[in-house]
């Protein structure tokens, strides 16, 4: 650190072990996950003060999804990096909006989130350059193309001989096997990308008790110790669904006969539309045929998408969950009144999770066909990729586990509207 040359020898003490080539590292992204207390988020916090003391001229940009989580994670991180590195003195950290400023040469960290896209992709800098980006809690990015807005960001030319690289680190928890941070810098060598994985091991500041917590994971529930012990990608706390097998649910599509009865079924909200088209033939064997999984649509636009979708479809019933019918106090009017003036009159379905998660169970459970072939009272046409993905990666919730988790938020959508057809 330039302004602190007596406390670079000390540097490594401070950081402590595990991270060197992550320190070190100059890549386009900078990948780091790991599992609980491997101290990922502390290190880049601790990374940031001190290199931003030691280039003068760079400007650094922290992103979550929502603003407002920044404030109790890493705007306190960075407040406390500043303090362990001993290094508090030079540097004001301001609430509103949420600022860090380094005193002796006005170099500033800015705070952002995914849900400001204007004012993610509208920053300046007075001085020098933005050339680093720390996208915290990366698992919380659902779709790859907010990633790539985020990007975007880093733009122009670095000022010449300031010693400057462009970077995006990103640090998160591993979640699921589907997340695009998997597919883009785990399934595949990039050679713009660093990738690290950490543990608890490398966390030479972990009580024993709290490392002892962690291990005994690896005998009481091995799947959780894969994720919160050994970082690595999986469902930490159980599949919910352990019927659902692919080579089971999941078939090639045909055409729906005439007279079989068909229903869509959906969950709506502005964060996600997940509508989907089922068949019940004569024996009571139902088809998942036909998705709708679009995020940021209006009431009136959700309505004409299903529609548009549906073709002129002959439905007996569209279902949706009872919270569409809460009135609005500003118009009067609720979603539903407002899905019927478009042209789709809701049916109210049952709102119990519990038994309507019980009852999906029921619709997936195996059993053998007349011909000995494993079948199920429910499976899903293969181009509904949305719910193949996301049915099988939902876990037990920790405090109820007859209930589903509602973590991550973004897998909860397709079964949900898969939830309220079977608690019909």
């Amino acid at each position: 650190m330039a302004a602190q040359k007596d406390n670079v020898v000390k540097l490594s003490e401070i950081v402590g072990s595990g991270y060197g080539s992550f320190w070190r590292d100059k890549h386009r992204y900078r990948v780091l996950k790991g599992g609980r207390a491997s101290k990922k988020s502390t290190t880049t916090a601790l990374w940031f003060i001190a290199n931003i003391m030691k280039y003068p001229q760079a400007n650094a940009l922290v992103v979550r999804k929502t603003y407002n989580t920044h404030h109790d994670s890493t705007f306190a991180m960075l407040k406390w990096a500043a303090e362990r590195l001993g290094v508090s003195k030079y540097w004001q950290f301001k609430e509103n909006p949420l600022e860090a400023v380094y005193k002796p040469t006005k170099q500033r960290i800015l705070f952002r989130g995914f849900d400001d896209v204007l004012k993610l992709t509208s920053i300046t800098v007075d001085k020098g350059a933005l050339c680093w980006v720390w996208l915290e809690e990366a698992f919380e990015i659902e779709d790859e193309r907010d990633f790539q807005t985020l990007d975007e960001t880093i733009r122009g030319e670095l000022p010449e001989g300031s010693g400057l690289w462009k970077q995006i680190t990103l640090t998160f928890n591993p979640w699921v096997n589907s997340h695009w941070t998997k597919t883009r810098f785990f399934d595949r060598q990039d050679p713009d990308a660093f990738t690290l994985t950490t543990t608890y091991r490398c966390n030479e500041w972990l009580d024993d008790a709290d490392r002892k917590l962690i291990e005994n994971l690896e005998t009481t529930d091995p799947e959780r110790y894969q994720v919160v012990g050994l970082g690595e990608y999986g469902i930490p706390g159980g599949a919910y669904f352990d019927e659902f097998r692919k080579d089971i649910h999941v078939i090639d599509p045909f055409t729906i006969p005439d007279d079989w009865r068909r229903y869509v079924t959906l969950d709506y909200g502005l964060d996600m539309l997940a509508a989907y088209w089922i068949a019940v033939d004569w024996h009571n064997k139902a088809y998942c045929y036909k998705e709708v999984y679009q995020k940021g649509l209006v009431i009136s636009a959700a309505a004409k998408e299903i529609l548009r979708v549906n073709a002129g479809e002959n439905i007996y019933h569209f279902i949706a969950p009872p919270d569409l019918w809460n009135r609005q106090r500003e118009t009067g009017y609720s979603t539903a009144d407002i899905f019927w003036q478009n042209g789709i009159r809701l049916n109210k379905a049952s709102n119990n999770r519990v038994q309507g998660w019980y009852n999906v169970k029921e619709w997936l459970k195996p059993y053998d066909d007349e011909q000995g072939l494993k079948t199920a009272p429910l499976t899903f046409f293969k181009n509904c990729t949305n719910i193949i993905r996301c049915l099988p990666q939902l876990q037990c919730d920790e405090k109820n586990p007859n209930d589903v988790a509602n973590e991550p938020h973004e897998l909860t959508h397709a079964p949900d509207a898969i939830r309220y057809w079977c608690a019909g």
